[in-house]
């Protein structure tokens, strides 16, 4: 039995001690209280290598979900401020705005007209509106899909665009020799 307690001790810092398996019950509840508050830094730590993961875990555990309660508490408090602020600044401003700013018949009607106009036009937009950044993004995925390293890619791309450019500028030198004669 002196092998399988000297094989479950936990691995003591300096400042630390090990909890005594033969405890009393308080005592346990005490250091697995501690140890659950205060973490690695807890002069006692149990005994136990599974209760240290409990507590550990479960320390984890309450640390985010207080976390995102201040988190969402935080959103709730601006949010209340915001409408607080708005509605007194549009009770103030007087029911010929706020006939204006709420949305009524009418304003719903002119949302949903307004709406329709732009879907037809986006379904509807010519050739012109189709190119343009969105081709440049689609070379890149088929390139990436491909397999080619982004550097190389580039450098092809400055010298086929500066070939391009030394074509235009040789096209143009030749238009305006033709033009002299």
């Amino acid at each position: 039995m002196t092998s399988s307690s000297a094989n479950s001790s936990p691995p003591v810092l300096p400042n630390q001690q090990s909890d005594k398996p033969n405890s009393t019950k308080f005592h346990k509840a005490k250091v697995n209280l501690e140890y659950l508050a205060l973490g690695s830094k807890a002069s006692i730590v149990p005994a136990s290598l599974t209760t240290r993961s409990a507590l550990t875990t479960t320390r984890y555990v309450v640390k985010y979900i207080i976390r995102r309660l201040i988190r969402y508490a935080k959103y709730a408090a601006v949010g209340a401020a915001i409408a607080a602020i708005g509605g007194g600044l549009l009770g103030t401003l007087g029911s010929g705005l706020a006939f204006f700013a709420a949305p009524g018949i009418g304003v719903g009607m002119g949302i949903g007209v307004l709406t329709a106009i732009t879907k037809f036009g986006w379904r509807h937009r010519g050739n012109y509106f189709r190119g343009g950044i969105w081709e440049g993004w689609s070379n890149m995925k088929e390139r990436a899909q491909a397999g080619h390293d982004g550097s190389k890619d580039e450098a092809l791309d400055a010298a086929y665009k500066e070939e391009e450019r030394r074509k235009n500028e040789n096209k143009q030198k030749r238009n305006d020799v033709w033009m002299r004669i």
